[in-house]
């Protein structure tokens, strides 16, 4: 196994090789291993602007912890007041909250003075990118957050705002060279696992053999039995609706998938286990714990013929879907170029806003409509007075170790429900209770550069399943040219490869398989997960060549704690004739207004601005 038990210095880091030191520690008995898992994860983030806020840092961990665990619950007295009145301060800097600021702005006026307070170290939420530099190439891969579809039609969802941030119609992809044979590539981490399976350049790898092509193949080359083969492609083209009630998705919400799978269309439990890691990719948990109505919105099978598709159509083909370089980065640089246009080098231009380095002196400056506030975590949130009379909102911040306070005349909590109900002091009941209905999960996305992709090419893939070992699938993206942002596509030259790991414990409850995929996630030292991913690549790719020492060029782990909300059944329409908890959440309190991208269910980057366009309209109308 080349290269597996490597030891990689931090100057290997340094150097551009980004791989983490340590694992050699992996080759001790179990408990010097399990000692030397105790120190700090160690984790590596690339270079570039967004080097130190890959995923949820160590830092970020700790300092949320502590205000988790009520290390700000007595602030006392040793509270700085920096003397500012912002006529709206919006509590995280994601997609939400950029929307939000934007559109306060917009119906309020550039005379109106907003602030964004954001605990990472750059803007974005989930949105960000990774960079690497590989034998001088500069690659560029997504966080978390990855894939849209361009909106042109006028009369479409969200035409409004694709617009005004001024989006391409039309994007540039590079085209594959140096290969004497054709392959086509994902442009997204999504499509290939599910709603664009069924290209020849995928592979599913069931023991120690390859399979591609399945679905053409009819499952002939599969090892499942005749009679689950059967169930397959009846899941997968089956148009019967089994509820003809005007309350069908209401109806649906009443079940999860993996019931509607099981019980509704009578299929084996071994469609669920297929779908499940997919799932858990899409909506945070496996088919028992999501709602079916969540899985018809996202265009699953099992609802051919009469979804509702989460686009103008119920399932976009493969070329439709797209992906920035750094995923929805794409959209969060566009909302701040247009905030704070200074905040980015270069001008308007879309290779300019991708690729121009991010000027950290503009983003909180004094004259600025908008500023946003980074490295800064709100831990105190407060009405004056009785709500419905108040003045102002005081919010107490946690910066550098120090507190602060400002005012605000009205706040958007665009950050995660979580943080919300504990750092908003006088909620009410009814929205604390509300509250409790959202669970979330993990997600851990990895990014490995390569020097070279040419195992894949011998195998003829560009994208992989598999069924046991460590993750579920990686694939290689089609790069979309940005301006001078133009890495090649040859199987000789850099790429990066990318994971997207879930945690799912079927048959758990829904609250503590979040909590204890978290704590998986997060105590998982960087040593370990770049074993197993090394240990996962060699079973995968050895027999095409691949040599883990020679062609990986480092790795980077972004771990998201809180990644999804969980659209349990009962989520959308409610559980016996009560109001779904996201109504509630969706009220203005006082001079508080929500805009949790997780109110949708289904998070995705136009739910998301919506919710903090929304939140900001119910603010401009109090101001």
């Amino acid at each position: 196994m080349s290269g597996i038990d490597r030891k990689i210095t931090r100057r290997d880091f340094l150097n551009g090789a980004l791989i983490g030191a340590g694992s050699a520690l992996l080759q001790l008995p179990s408990p010097f291993r399990l000692l030397a898992q105790t120190r700090e994860r160690e984790d590596y983030g690339g270079i570039g602007d967004y080097a130190g806020s890959n995923g949820n840092t160590e830092q970020i961990v700790k300092i949320a912890h502590g205000f988790r665990d009520g290390l700000y619950d007595n602030i006392g007295s040793n509270i700085i007041d920096t003397g500012e009145t912002f006529d709206m301060a919006v509590i995280g800097g994601g997609l939400s909250g950029l929307a939000a600021a934007f559109q306060f702005i917009k119906t309020a006026g550039s005379k109106k003075k907003c602030l964004i307070i954001e605990n990472h170290s750059v803007f974005g939420g989930e949105a960000k990118r990774n960079e690497f530099m590989v034998n001088g190439q500069r690659l560029i891969a997504p966080q978390a957050s990855n894939s849209f579809v361009v909106i042109d039609n006028p009369d479409s969802r969200g035409y409004d705002i694709y617009s005004e941030l001024g989006i391409p119609k039309s994007f540039e992809y590079q085209k594959l060279t140096n290969a004497d044979k054709s392959l086509s590539f994902d442009r997204t981490n999504y499509g290939f696992m599910i709603w664009h399976d069924d290209k020849p350049d995928i592979g599913w790898l069931f023991g120690e053999k390859w399979a591609a092509d399945i679905w053409k193949q009819r499952l002939t080359n599969t090892p499942f039995p005749e009679s689950v083969k059967q169930d397959f492609l009846t899941w997968r083209s089956s148009s019967k609706k089994h509820y003809e009630g005007e309350d069908f998705r209401q109806w649906l919400d009443t079940m999860s998938y993996k019931d509607y799978i099981e019980k509704v269309l009578g299929l084996s439990p071994e469609i669920t286990k297929f779908i499940d890691p997919v799932i858990a990719c899409s909506l945070g948990l496996a088919s028992d714990a999501v709602s079916a109505f969540c899985a018809y919105q996202i265009s699953m099978p099992g609802f051919q013929g009469f979804t509702e598709g989460f686009s103008e159509k119920a399932r976009p083909e493969a070329g439709e879907w797209h992906s920035f370089p750094g995923g929805n980065d794409g959209f969060t640089r566009r909302f701040v170029k247009r905030l704070i246009p200074d905040a980015i080098h270069g001008n308007d231009s879309f290779g300019d806003i991708m690729n121009g380095r991010i000027n950290f002196d503009a983003t909180d400056r004094p004259g600025n409509s908008v500023r946003i506030r980074l490295n800064a975590l709100a831990v105190n949130i407060k009405h004056n007075s009785e709500p419905d009379k108040s003045e102002y909102v005081g919010v107490v911040y946690v910066k550098d170790g120090k507190l602060y306070r400002l005012k605000a005349k009205g706040i958007v909590m665009a950050s995660g429900s979580w943080t919300a109900r504990r750092v908003i002091k006088d909620l009410p009941e009814d929205y604390k209770k509300a509250y409790e209905e959202f669970y979330r999960s993990p997600i851990l996305v990895i990014n490995v550069a390569l020097t070279n992709w040419r195992f894949l090419y011998r195998l003829g893939l560009t994208a992989c399943r598999w069924f046991d070992g460590f993750g579920f699938s990686c694939n290689i993206r089609q790069p979309m040219m940005a301006g001078d942002y133009r890495p090649p596509l040859d199987p000789d030259k850099p790429v990066v490869l990318t994971f997207y790991v879930p945690f799912y414990y079927p048959g758990m409850p829904v609250k503590e398989q979040g909590i204890t995929g978290r704590m998986e996630l997060l105590s998982t030292s960087y040593a370990d997960y770049e074993f197993r991913i090394k240990e996962q690549m060699l079973r995968l790719f050895g027999s095409a060549g691949f040599d883990p020492k020679r062609d990986i060029a480092g790795i980077i782990l972004n771990r998201w704690g809180h990644a999804f909300v969980n659209p349990q059944p009962g989520f959308y329409f409610g559980k016996g004739g009560m109001h779904p908890a996201r109504d509630i959440i969706r009220k203005r309190f006082g001079r508080i207004a929500f805009a949790h991208s997780e109110l949708n269910g289904h998070q995705h980057w136009l739910g998301a601005v919506e919710e903090g366009r929304r939140a900001a309209k119910h603010i401009s109308e109090i101001l």
